[in-house]
């Protein structure tokens, strides 16, 4: 049973994340400063070491996830027979990998630089929000799904 609710606000969040990676790009293309609304020191964090992950811009792989995931869920939503198990099971893979890696950004600010980002602790916590609505809603059985997909690999 396919929730649309619960697809819609997940789609939604993506969205909002999209628009949000967006903006601390386009600062940082344009290399205007990075104001952070409540105070903290958001330009410190966007223009730090940490801020390229094998090269590449982190808001960059923040767009790319959140379209990902607004595009997946519009699928989902529109054409709820596409939310097959391989497909659910491949988009929750990604989102638990976006979300380790925004505990490890948030850590990475907390712990290394000694300065927060508002905007990043925002994208952080869409990356939670949107785990815990993917993983609490999805009826897939994760230990039987992976072993179908053991027994077909030639090992």
């Amino acid at each position: 049973m396919v929730n649309f609710s619960v697809i819609t606000l997940i789609g939604l969040f993506g969205l909002v994340g999209v628009w949000l990676s967006d903006h601390i790009r386009r600062k940082r293309v344009s290399k205007e400063d990075l104001v952070c609304p409540i105070g903290f020191d958001c330009q410190t964090v966007v223009t730090s070491k940490y801020s390229k992950f094998f090269g590449i811009p982190v808001e960059n792989l923040g767009i790319l996830y959140y379209l990902l995931v607004s595009i997946s869920y519009a699928v989902f939503l529109f054409f709820p027979k596409l939310h097959h198990e391989f497909f659910s099971f491949a988009i929750l893979s990604v989102t638990i990998l976006a979300f380790l890696f925004s505990i490890y950004l948030t850590f990475i600010q907390l712990v290394v630089l000694g300065r927060l980002c508002s905007l990043c602790l925002a994208s952080a916590a869409l990356c939670t929000l949107i785990f815990i609505f993917a993983w609490t809603s999805t009826n897939l059985d994760i230990i039987g799904f992976l072993n179908s997909v053991i027994q077909i690999l030639p090992l």
